[in-house]
């Protein structure tokens, strides 16, 4: 399954503290939050509730999942890989990041929130598999 990463305990913990710091002082400066897009494996279709929960899904099409985090998405990755704060389906089946299927996507006046949502449903109607939390 795409791109396990196998991390000491020591290293694990090091890279928490990190995101923690990291959080912490972003959640101050009251910055806004990020959406991302990682490439999930399509081995992840062989799971029902991810089947059940793309009945639009066009064969062929990729599947993603999509999230909004406070963090960079590429440490929001990471921490999905190493299980801190993941979901499964990025946790085990995360290939990598696909900004690049946001560029054509428009989400001028809605909430960080509603720009999430709104993201997963214009994926959806594209044919692509996508979960989200």
């Amino acid at each position: 399954m795409g791109g396990q990463r196998h991390t000491t305990d020591e290293q694990r913990d090091l890279l928490i503290a990190g995101w923690k710091k990291k959080a912490r002082a972003a959640s101050r400066a009251r910055k806004g939050r990020n959406l991302y897009v990682i490439t999930l494996d399509p081995k992840v279709l062989d799971l029902e509730a991810f089947r059940e929960a793309n009945p639009n899904y066009r064969e062929g099409m990729p599947c993603v999942y999509v999230g909004l985090t406070i963090h960079t998405p590429g440490d929001r990755f990471e921490q999905h890989k190493t299980g801190y704060r993941s979901c499964k389906y990025p946790r085990l089946y995360g290939v990598e990041l696909a900004l690049d299927l946001m560029d054509d996507f428009d989400g001028t006046g809605l909430k960080d929130t509603e720009q999430e949502f709104a993201l997963a449903d214009w994926l959806r109607d594209q044919g692509f598999g996508v979960w989200q939390n």
